[in-house]
């Protein structure tokens, strides 16, 4: 008889079916417990960048935002004292006198019709006329009360040195741009420099000085305010974030404080260091339209916020626009969000959970199959074996030879048809004998 394939055999049929019997479950099972892990990572994924996005926005934002309109609202106050300070010096009775008689003094001594140049060859030492001792002392007293200003002076109409607290480089001083720019707009306030002989940094205040009574300008009054202050704001504003920076920038883009490289000076007020040229998307959202908010760096948030126009010191002086100084703060986005940190470890422990419950179900499912393919050959051999030798017996007695014997010891319906057999096997054996002594006898 032909041998049939081992898939349409009974054999291979009971030991896929039991395969499929075995396996199915297992991959069912493990199918949703994969679903329902991969359901609940991601469900702990979505929340934990929603705490992450609410963190930075009500908490981190919002704090460093705040910490920065801090840092330049005491800025602006600090600033608008001082140039108070100046318009109040300026306008004291004492210093427009001494304006007014240095005009008369200066002008009776032929110093009007004089060039520039003759004038600072006959000043070369002596730099005024002192004409107000009693203007120099004002002077004199206002910064020894004065923990900010380092020299202050003032000229008359013309340009020419009046009073002072310390001697001037030039006598005339008409010529340049801060006394223009103060006699036409009524202010002129410099650029942050370091200032090499007091060692500090500081900014020229330059204020018009008028007669109320007559209506006229009189001349202009020069302070030079040290702004080492700027820095030291910076320093407290960033022992209030944990591992903040605080970075103070000019309207040009130049740094005046920064607290990350300890305001080094070779980095302060220096043209080719100029965050406005920067190409970082973060800081160039500093310098928006937006006066105050906060970002995400590279591996940090930055709040940010721009110092007061020109109402503010409207009160004080009119056609000032202001400082438009930026101050950063910023903070590491892992020092930000460190109170999440606890929620991120559970993250990472479910993802490492899902991936060794695939791992477990894999191995089951190895371990399943080869335990079914191993019983499913134990039990069709069992099964199959008997009927085999049934096959042989009957092909044996259906060729006349009936001296082979079967014995089946299973205890079910196979042995019963092994005896069926045996018994069908034992009347052909008898009734074949007979034939054969009646043929005999004949």
């Amino acid at each position: 008889m032909e041998k049939r394939a081992y898939s349409k055999s009974l054999r291979g049929k009971i030991t896929n079916r039991t395969l499929f019997i075995g396996i199915t479950p297992v991959l069912l099972v493990g199918f949703f417990a994969w679903f329902s892990m991969n359901q609940v990572t991601s469900s702990v994924n979505q929340q934990l960048d929603k705490s992450r996005a609410e963190l930075l926005d009500s908490v981190v934002g919002a704090n460093l935002s705040t910490t920065s309109a801090r840092i330049v609202s005491e800025l602006d106050s600090f600033m608008l004292e001082r140039i108070s300070d100046v318009v109040v010096w300026a306008s004291a009775p004492i210093i427009v006198q001494a304006a007014k008689s240095a005009a008369e003094a200066h002008q009776k001594v032929g110093l009007v019709e004089q060039e520039i140049d003759d004038i600072e060859a006959r000043f070369k030492t002596r730099k005024s006329l002192n004409v107000s001792p009693a203007a120099n002392r004002y002077l004199i007293h206002q910064i020894r009360n004065s923990s900010h200003f380092g020299e202050v002076f003032f000229t008359d109409k013309n340009g020419f040195n009046t009073a002072m607290t310390n001697p001037t480089s030039d006598f005339v001083q008409r010529d340049e741009n801060w006394w223009k720019t103060a006699w036409e707009n009524g202010i002129s306030v410099g650029e942050v420099e370091f200032d090499e002989s007091a060692n500090i940094w500081s900014i020229d205040i330059s204020v018009r000085i008028d007669d109320p009574a007559a209506g006229r300008s009189l001349g202009v009054m020069k302070a030079v305010l040290g702004v080492s202050l700027i820095q030291e704001v910076a320093d407290r504003g960033a022992k209030d974030i944990t591992g903040g920076l605080v970075t103070v920038i000019s309207s040009g883009g130049q740094l005046l404080a920064e607290t990350g490289s300890r305001h080094a000076k070779n980095r302060i007020m220096v043209e080719t260091i100029n965050l406005r040229n920067s190409t970082d998307p973060a800081i160039q959202e500093v310098f928006s339209t937006r006066n105050k908010g906060y970002v995400l760096g590279s591996g940090q948030v930055l709040g940010y916020a721009k110092s007061a126009g020109p109402e503010l010191y409207r009160t004080v002086v009119t056609r000032f626009p202001g400082f438009n100084w930026s101050v950063i703060v910023q903070q590491p986005t892992s020092i930000a969000l460190a109170p999440i940190e606890g929620l991120a470890s559970v993250q990472s422990n479910l993802q490492t959970s899902k991936q060794q419950v695939i791992v477990i179900l894999v191995i089951v499912a190895i371990a399943v199959f080869m335990l079914a393919f191993f019983v499913a050959g134990m039990l069709s051999k069992a099964i199959t074996q008997p009927l085999l030798d049934l096959r042989e017996l009957a092909d044996s007695v259906s060729k006349g030879d009936t001296s082979r014997t079967i014995s089946v010891n299973s205890d079910d319906e196979i042995q019963d048809v092994a005896q069926a057999f045996e018994r069908m096997r034992t009347s052909v054996s008898i009734i074949m004998k007979r034939i054969k002594e009646m043929k005999a006898a004949a």
